[in-house]
């Protein structure tokens, strides 16, 4: 009231096209800051706006996204903000660059070997063999390769994740 964007006497609550406009800018609000931080929409803006079975859908999908980003591919944006807060410094001195790491050959060939291991595994199950032993071999043979690869990958787990390569040096 005191703006003059209602009378006097006059309640928000009343006033729906404000309230749609307002939630909706709060929401396009919330996706832009979670695109900059999380590489991702925000979630549950359908509540800000109306919750529906999609939103639902896209919370589940915008999840496993974080997540995937946050363990395998976010490293060097922890080590962008290092550089720009100052909080790691340069040292003229040292050849190397701490951010040039050279991968193995596991970090592309595992997890394609357990994705096509897996994925042979379901197609043997859906296409059946001549007789139920064959198709049982199959999945016994397909699934216990993409269970030893994803054993492989747990066991060998930090090595996979792409953690920020940046310390902090003491002051």
């Amino acid at each position: 009231q005191r703006l003059g964007v209602l009378h006097v006497g006059q309640r928000i609550e009343e006033q729906a096209d404000f309230e749609k406009i307002y939630k909706n800018a709060w929401a396009d609000n919330a996706n832009a800051c979670a695109k900059q931080y999380a590489g991702t929409g925000a979630l549950k803006t359908d509540y800000t706006r109306q919750r529906t079975q999609w939103g639902l859908i896209m919370d589940g999908w915008n999840s496993l996204i974080r997540y995937y980003k946050n363990n395998f591919s976010d490293g060097f944006r922890q080590d962008a903000i290092d550089l720009f807060l100052g909080n790691y410094s340069v040292d003229e001195v040292e050849p190397a660059s701490p951010l040039h790491v050279k991968k193995d050959w596991k970090f592309l060939a595992l997890p394609i070997i357990m994705v096509v291991a897996f994925s042979m595994c379901i197609i043997c199950l859906l296409m059946a063999g001549d007789t139920w032993t064959e198709t049982l071999a199959y999945v016994l043979f397909w699934g216990s390769a993409s269970f030893g690869t994803f054993a492989i990958i747990l066991y060998n787990g930090k090595d996979f994740v792409d953690a920020p390569k940046l310390v902090q040096k003491e002051k």
